[in-house]
Order: structure tokens, then C-alpha cells, then sequence
């Protein structure tokens, strides 16, 4: 059972569309084959099985006539009787005779119509069906010896094969086919449904969707879904707005802590309580980064060696920085971004990693890729999956101040702008982090 049912789920279709229209095809062929022995048990077996009873005794004044000719000559005229009416005759020229072959098709008829012709004439007979030159019935008669009784069947070619065919398959095939159109017409407000939450789910929460057209349940589903994004969309604003109040109303007790702090006697206390407050200013200034996510920078053409540049200068003082370039050609970009990006990456490696850093810059036809590489003990493998996510940072960071937001800062940016980020550690020893870009794709909302 349990294989079965493994066998089963495996050979279902996925889609919605295919499984509704599997299940209507499967009631379409059962509904279209209960048709069929609907008229073929009800009509036309009653019908070939009466046609056989004429017939028998139409045949059984033949058969007795040809039995009396050598006695009564006369018995000849019962067959000129029985082909006037009926236009079933004896045939004796063998030239004449049927050519006998299968056929699989016209037997499902003739095997009806021989069974009981059989019980009719009381004894066996065969019966064959010829299409042309015209419809006709030839029947074979043991005690008739070497003649065929030929029947013609004068309205049978009037039966229309293409309309039979048409009924058959045609109608099922129509059928299938407008099932197909009609389930992607309902189907198509869900694929628009899931489009939008993928949207949403990048952070594009002013999407919304059509709610004046469609079915009455799409509608309420569209509503309820331009509700939510609504709802986000005013989430993250009264998210980002508090931030930067809260970031705004504590710089303010900040500068005045800081500007005690060099007023004090005590200049070791003093220096340590500055450098506290600049950690506190550089957390702030993260969640604020990591919040705008550079959704309301505007997009320019720059070059990226150029970005590196400006940023390496300002980070000598603290370390050495080896800066290897590639020429490099102008893409879009968010410019103070990508900046923000570099800056983390620049300083993580600095504070939590080791000097000196390696940065190079390299490019193909399709993408630009940038490659940083400092000379600390690396992270462990198990933390590397983890390093991007917000407010998680590695065992050797935990011992200093940060927000935990650099990284997912440097993630976020980069997705933004249609790039891979790569971090692991390199073979001798160091971190890497590899950047790829894409050259021709402006960056997206955040």
C-alpha cells in the first residue's frame, strides 16, 4: 500500500491546472463510453438482432424454394417474390462471390447479426459485411451449398462516418481543450497571486492587484492581499520613522556625553568613554543602513575601481591594503551603496580579521567581480551559513562592540544590485570574499 501510494503520488500531476483536468478527461471518456453502451445495448443490438428476424424469414423462403426446384420449377418465383420486396437474391456465379477478409471494425456488427440469424434459420451461417461498391450483407448458408444470399443494405450508406468519427473522438478533444483554457483562466489570478507575494517578499510592498474584474472570490483574495501589503507598507514606514526618531533623540545625549567625557580630569576614562560613544554612534548609523537598504537612492552609471579607491584611502591609517584593480568598464549602480558595502566589508576585515587585505577587481563580457581577502584566523565552517543573517555574529567577533549588521548589510546591497556574494575561508589561511555583479542589469528596489 505504502508503494502504492509512493507510485502514485509520484505519477499525479503537479499543477492544479493538469490535475483539474485529468480528473474532468477521466469523467468526459467514462460519461462518453456509458454513451456508447447506452445506444449500443439499448438501440442498436435490439435493432440488428430484429433486422435479423426479417431477414430469417425472408431467407427461409429462399431456402425452402431452392430446396423444391428440382421438384416444383415453379418454387423459382418465391426468389423473384423475395428480391422485388426485399432485394435479398441467391447468387450462384463464384465470379460474384465476396472476397473474405477480417474485418475488425464491421464484425462487432456482424457478429451480433450472425448469432441470431444462426438461432433464426436454426443452424450456422456466416455473414460478411462489404462496403463497396455498395453496402450490402453476404450470408453463407451450409445447407445452400455453394451460393451466398446477398442483401443489400439501401440506407446504411447514408450513416455519415465523419460525424461518427467527430462524436467519438472530436468531442472529447473539445472537450480537453476548452478544460485546458478554462482552468488556466481561473489558474492565471493565482500565478498573478503568487508573482505579487514573491514581490512583497522582496520588499516591493507597494505591490497590488487588480480587484475590479475578475471572479467574485479572486476579488475578495485580491483585497484581502492588498490589505496586508498595505498594512506592511505602513508597518515598515512606522518602523523606519521611529528608528530615526530614536536615532535623532539619543545623538543628542550622545554629543553632550562625548563633549563631558574631553571635559574630564580623568583622560583614560575619558578616552575609553569616547570610544564607547562612537561604537554606540556607528550601531545607530547600521540599523538606520540596514533599515533603508538604499530602497530611496537613485541609480547612476560609476566604476567600481573608483569606489574602492575612495575607500581604501580612507582605511590605510589602519592597516595594510593592497589594492590589485582591473580595468574595469562603467555599470549601474547605487553609488553611496555600494559604498556603505565596501565600507563594512573593509572594516570587518580590519577589526575582525587580520592585515594585511588583499582587494583585486576583475570582469568578463556579463559581470564585474571584486575579491577581498584579509590574513585573520578565518571562521568556522559551521558559521559560515549563518554569518549573513541580521544580528548574528562569529565567535571571534563576540568579544568586541558591533551590531551584528554588517555583513546583512553587505548581503543586502549586493542582492539589490543582482549579485552573488561568496564568503568561506581561503586555503592558506584568511578569509575571502568574492562579489559578482552583473554589468548590464540596473539594481533593484530593496
Amino acid at each position: 500500500m505504502i508503494r502504492f501510494n509512493k507510485l502514485f503520488n509520484r505519477l499525479k500531476p503537479r499543477s492544479a491546472v493538469w490535475r483539474t483536468t485529468l480528473v474532468i478527461a477521466l469523467v468526459v471518456i467514462i460519461s462518453q463510453y456509458l454513451s456508447i453502451a447506452f445506444f449500443w445495448i439499448n438501440l442498436f443490438v435490439p435493432e440488428i438482432k430484429q433486422h435479423a428476424h426479417y431477414s430469417a424469414a425472408h431467407i427461409s423462403l429462399l431456402r425452402e424454394a431452392e430446396m423444391q426446384t428440382a421438384a416444383n420449377p415453379q418454387s423459382m418465383e418465391m426468389h423473384t417474390w423475395v428480391k422485388r420486396s426485399t432485394g435479398i437474391e441467391v447468387v450462384r456465379d463464384p465470379a460474384e462471390f465476396p472476397g473474405v477478409k477480417e474485418r475488425p471494425f464491421a464484425e462487432i456488427f456482424t457478429d451480433v447479426f450472425e448469432r441470431q440469424l444462426s438461432i433464426e434459420l436454426n443452424e450456422p451461417v456466416d455473414v460478411y459485411f462489404a462496403f463497396k461498391p455498395q453496402p450490402r450483407l453476404w450470408i453463407h448458408i451450409p445447407s445452400l451449398k455453394n451460393v451466398w444470399v446477398r442483401e443489400p443494405l439501401l440506407f446504411f450508406a447514408q450513416y455519415n462516418p465523419y460525424i461518427i468519427i467527430a462524436w467519438i473522438i472530436g468531442v472529447p478533444l473539445m472537450t480537453l481543450i476548452a478544460i485546458v483554457v478554462l482552468v488556466r483562466q481561473l489558474n492565471r489570478p493565482l500565478k498573478r497571486l503568487q508573482l505579487a507575494a514573491l514581490r512583497v517578499g522582496k520588499g516591493q510592498h507597494s505591490t497590488t492587484l487588480e480587484t475590479q474584474s475578475g471572479p467574485m472570490e479572486i476579488r475578495a483574495v485580491n483585497r484581502a492581499f492588498n490589505q496586508m501589503t498595505s498594512e506592511i507598507q505602513q508597518a515598515a514606514k512606522e518602523r523606519a520613522f521611529m528608528l530615526a526618531g530614536i536615532s535623532h533623540d539619543l545623538r543628542t545625549p550622545l554629543t553632550r556625553l562625548r563633549l563631558t567625557a574631553e571635559l574630564m580630569k580623568d583622560k583614560e576614562l575619558a578616552e575609553g568613554m569616547v570610544l564607547d560613544i562612537e561604537d554606540m554612534d556607528a550601531i545607530l548609523d547600521q540599523f538606520i543602513a540596514y533599515m533603508r537598504g538604499g530602497s530611496d537612492e537613485a541609480v547612476e552609471t560609476a566604476n567600481l575601481n573608483l569606489l574602492i579607491s575612495e575607500i581604501v584611502a580612507q582605511f590605510l591609517p589602519q592597516g595594510a591594503i593592497e589594492f590589485v584593480p582591473e580595468n574595469l568598464p562603467d555599470m549601474p549602480m547605487k553609488r553611496l551603496s555600494l559604498k556603505r558595502m565596501l565600507d563594512n566589508l573593509i572594516s570587518n576585515a580590519l577589526r575582525y580579521g587580520g592585515a594585511p587585505l588583499h582587494i583585486s577587481t576583475s570582469h568578463d563580457d556579463k559581470s564585474v567581480t571584486l575579491a577581498l581577502r584579509d590574513h585573520g584566523p578565518g571562521i568556522d565552517e559551521s558559521e559560515l551559513p549563518e554569518l549573513l543573517q541580521p544580528f548574528v555574529r562569529g565567535e571571534s567577533a563576540r568579544t568586541t562592540q558591533g551590531s551584528g549588521l554588517g555583513l546583512a548589510i553587505v548581503s543586502r546591497i549586493v542582492k539589490m544590485h543582482n549579485g552573488q556574494l561568496d564568503i568561506r575561508n581561503h586555503p592558506e589561511g584568511g578569509l575571502i570574499v568574492r562579489i559578482t555583479l552583473p554589468l548590464n542589469r540596473r539594481p533593484k528596489k530593496a
